[in-house]
């Protein structure tokens, strides 16, 4: 098994179990001790865990956000299921604001099926997977390079996004509650978005159900803010459907 690959599962483990030791770890995962207590070391050292005697345990959400690649393998059905929902809203001879987001991701690999469409992105996943072509026209917003969570921020990316104007800016969050609404891990990325939001018609929150009622440091938008919340299937807490009634997709 490749070391990435370990650190995703010793991540997942986690991610329900919010500790773990060791010996648990090694047995889960086929793996020594020794090799456990050096991947820990590593996730400890970039700060997605802290480590405790004889095991580990997860570091506070609010606190770190995931790279690009280990966000892109998880909740990946569910990810599927809010691009399937969400792609109602696209058509020809249209604009688009994508974030930097996995779930945003699988949902502008539709595009390709629409004629004379503009996409603008922070997304480094979005520009390399979705080449331009005579009917779909990519651009990036430039800025600094936010690695690794593959996103472009910074002045220069939001003086970037000032001039451009587009029909639909498609969105997700670290997290999405009914007193907080969107919230994000890192207010760099919250300000990329605010410039998106500003400069569409139309905001459309792409959130797997995974996220509802987590609350993270910096607050995005409002529930109020959002046109459109769609997520993979019904909020076991019935009171989103009453607030949000048909702005809810699932």
């Amino acid at each position: 098994m490749l070391c990435t690959d370990r650190h995703k599962q010793i991540l997942n483990y986690l991610e329900i179990h919010r500790s773990a030791s060791v010996q648990n770890l090694a047995k889960n995962l086929f793996a020594s001790p020794s090799t456990i207590r050096r991947d820990l070391t590593e996730l400890e050292n970039m700060g997605f865990l802290q480590r405790v005697h004889g095991g580990a345990v997860l570091t506070n959400g609010t606190n770190f956000d995931l790279p690009a690649g280990l966000r892109r393998t998880q909740q990946q059905e569910e990810k599927r299921r809010v691009a399937e929902l969400a792609s109602r809203f696209l058509s020809s001879s249209t604009n688009y604001f994508f974030d930097s987001s996995s779930t945003a991701s699988f949902l502008a690999q539709k595009l390709v099926n629409y004629l004379d469409v503009r996409i603008a992105t922070n997304g480094l996943g979005i520009l390399t997977s979705l080449p331009s072509s005579p009917n779909l026209s990519v651009l990036c917003c430039g800025g600094y390079l936010r690695s690794p969570y593959d996103e472009f921020t910074g002045n220069l990316a939001i003086q970037c996004i000032s001039n451009m104007t587009a029909d639909i800016f498609f969105f997700s969050c670290a997290g999405f509650s009914l007193a907080q609404g969107a919230m994000e891990l890192s207010d760099e990325n919250v300000s990329v978005k605010r410039a998106f939001y500003d400069n569409s018609k139309k905001h459309i929150l792409l959130c797997d159900s995974t996220k509802f009622d987590q609350e993270f440091f910096f607050k995005s938008f409002d529930i109020r803010d959002i046109d459109y919340v769609v997520t993979d299937k019904k909020p076991t807490n019935s009171a989103y459907i009453d607030i949000l009634g048909n702005h809810l997709i699932y």
